[in-house]
C-alpha cells in the first residue's frame, strides 16, 4: 500500500485535533535514574579517557490491543454539530443525521449522497498504531432503508507532523427496511511500515452512496464506531544523557539493553573540574523529568 500525503481540509482537521490532545497531556509514563557515576564520585582523567555512564529507566507496557473509536455528533443542522470521533460513546443529539442531501435513484443507479464528512478524533491521541491487524468498524444507516448502501471510508492520520493515508476503502450491504438501523462493516489494512507509529491525529472520512432511497443517514449513538489495533503505551522509548547542560541542546543518544529497563553509554571525559550530568527518558511523546548527579574530574 502507498502512504501519501492527505488532503489539506483533512491536514488542518489532524493539525487542530494535535492541539487538543497536547492540552489533554496526563502524567508521565517513563522515569529514569544515574546508577554511574555516582553522587560526588572523582574519576581520574589520565585512567579514563572515557567515562561509562549507565543508569535505570522505566516505560508504560507497550501491550498490545485495540482501541474503540466511536462516531459521534452533538447535533443536526446546527451552528456546531462538531462530528468527531472517540473513546467514549452515548447518546448523540445528532444520531441519524443526514448528509448534504438525500435523493431518490433506480435500481442500477447510483446517488451520491451529497458531499462526505469527516470525523476527527477529539480525544484517545497520541495513539501507538499497530499494524499486525486490520482496523475494521462498522458505519450504520438508518433512514428509509431501501435499496444498496455503499460507504466509503477514508482513514488519514498525522505522523511526525505529516499527514499520511491509512488506508481506504468501500463497504457496502442491503439496507433492511425494517430494523432501525443497518451495519455497513469496513475493513483497512495500514501498511506495516507504519507499525508502531505514534499517531498525533487522526480522521476519518465518510460518504454514501449507492441505489437506495433517502438512506443517507448515519446512525450513532454507539452503532458506528471504528476499532484500531494499537499498544497501550508507545513502543519508541529512549534515553539520553546531557553533560553540564540542562537544556540537553547537545544530547547523547544511550543504548538500552534486551530488558528495556537499563541503559548505558560511554562518553569522552571531559576537562579538569566540577560536573554535573543529566539524562532523561522518553516514550513516543511523554517525556520523564530529568536527574542529575554532580561529580568532579581529577589529572
Amino acid at each position: 500500500m502507498s502512504i501519501r500525503k492527505a488532503a489539506m481540509p483533512i491536514v488542518a482537521a489532524l493539525v487542530a485535533m494535535v492541539a487538543l490532545a497536547a492540552g489533554g497531556a496526563g502524567a508521565a509514563t517513563t522515569s529514569v535514574t544515574i546508577t554511574v557515576p555516582t553522587a560526588g564520585q572523582s574519576i581520574s582523567l589520565k585512567k579514563t579517557p572515557y567515562l561509562a555512564v549507565a543508569g535505570k529507566a522505566s516505560f508504560a507496557p507497550s501491550t498490545a490491543g485495540a482501541t474503540t473509536l466511536y462516531l459521534r455528533r452533538d447535533g443536526c443542522g446546527t451552528s456546531n454539530d462538531n462530528p468527531h470521533l472517540s473513546v467514549t460513546t452515548g447518546t448523540d443529539a445528532g444520531d441519524g443525521c443526514g448528509l448534504l442531501f438525500n435523493a431518490v435513484v433506480g435500481t442500477g443507479g447510483d446517488v451520491d449522497q451529497g458531499a462526505f464528512i469527516d470525523f476527527p478524533a477529539s480525544d484517545g491521541m497520541p495513539l501507538p498504531l499497530d499494524t499486525h491487524g486490520a482496523i475494521t468498524g462498522v458505519i450504520s444507516l438508518a433512514g428509509a432503508q431501501v435499496g444498496l448502501a455503499e460507504v466509503d471510508v477514508t482513514l488519514e492520520a498525522l505522523i511526525n507532523g505529516e499527514a499520511v493515508t491509512l488506508g481506504k476503502t468501500t463497504g457496502s450491504a442491503v439496507l433492511d427496511p425494517t430494523g432501525d438501523h443497518t451495519p455497513v462493516p469496513f475493513s483497512i489494512q495500514p501498511s506495516s511500515t507504519l507499525d508502531g507509529s505514534d499517531l498525533q491525529a487522526l480522521d476519518l472520512r465518510v460518504l454514501v452512496h449507492g441505489p437506495n432511497i433517502y438512506s443517507g443517514f448515519i446512525s450513532l449513538s454507539g452503532n458506528s464506531y471504528a476499532n484500531v489495533p494499537s499498544y497501550a503505551a508507545s513502543v519508541n522509548k529512549s534515553v539520553q544523557v546531557s553533560l553540564d547542560d540542562s537544556t540537553f541542546a547537545k544530547a547523547v543518544p544511550a543504548r538500552i539493553d534486551a530488558t528495556g529497563t537499563a541503559w548505558s553509554v560511554a562518553i569522552p571525559a571531559p576537562a579538569i573540574g566540577k560536573h554535573r550530568l543529566y539524562a532523561r527518558s522518553t516514550q513516543g511523546f511523554d517525556t520523564s523529568a530529568p536527574t542529575s548527579v554532580a561529580f568532579s574530574v581529577t589529572k
